[in-house]
């Protein structure tokens, strides 16, 4: 097997076990061990351990000596921090954004909420959430820092899980209002009001918190 199929394979089974977590297949609670993995995805041995260890290495998986391993689970601590960053991250992008933002930036915002209020009815907390996500990496790609937008999309990866944990039990409660804090920014940013931006896009990432922390699922801190 060529070293590019074998890191291809890798990467494949590293998303794969991703979606399965946060999809509930795999729980907190599981135990995974490389067999089971080869035997589910029908792959070598080589690729499965090496998407194990770097799933180990990024803080969602940890390895439990002649076991196995066992899903991370996250922390009250590590959402505040992951907010914490996340306020950083988009606040401070805010006014670049501003400098960068034109007609069809602000269609492509614009867009992104409008498929939000197209599939109101129908969408499922998964497509709920991907919308979320979606919203909040293109609006912050656009003060053009590639390695700002790259960070925030890590911490949105280890927000999905936490959102994974929260509603896998909670069930499928989706906001219902048809106007959200999106539709604000968005409106506040094409008035170039950058203050109000500000407000809102804050409030959307506490809503965010507030959501997360607001169940007994989650670790509670070692401290």
């Amino acid at each position: 097997m060529s070293q590019e199929k074998a890191l291809s394979l890798k990467d494949t089974v590293y998303k794969q076990i991703i979606e399965m977590i946060c999809d509930g297949t795999l729980s907190p609670d599981s135990l995974i061990t490389e067999n089971q993995m080869i035997e589910h995805f029908k792959v070598s041995k080589s690729p499965v351990r090496e998407a194990l260890i770097q799933l180990c290495h990024d803080g969602i998986l940890t390895s439990i000596p002649r076991c196995g391993y066992q899903i991370v689970r996250i922390t009250r601590k590590s959402i505040r921090d992951l907010i914490e960053l996340r306020l950083y991250l988009e606040l401070s992008s805010l006014p670049s954004i501003m400098d960068h933002l034109n007609e069809e930036k602000i269609h492509a915002l614009k867009e992104l909420n409008r498929k939000r209020l197209l599939n109101h009815g129908t969408k499922t907390i998964w497509t709920a959430w991907n919308n979320n996500v979606i919203f909040h990496t293109t609006l912050t790609s656009y003060a053009e820092n590639a390695l700002v937008t790259k960070i925030l999309e890590q911490a949105l990866a280890t927000c999905t899980r936490a959102y994974a944990q929260l509603y896998n039990v909670r069930g499928s409660i989706i906001a219902s209002s048809k106007e959200n804090f999106h539709d604000l920014i968005v409106c506040s940013l094409e008035r170039h009001e950058l203050y109000t931006a500000y407000e809102y896009l804050k409030k959307d990432i506490l809503f965010m918190e507030e959501e997360l922390l607001n169940t007994t699922i989650l670790q509670p801190d070692n401290s």
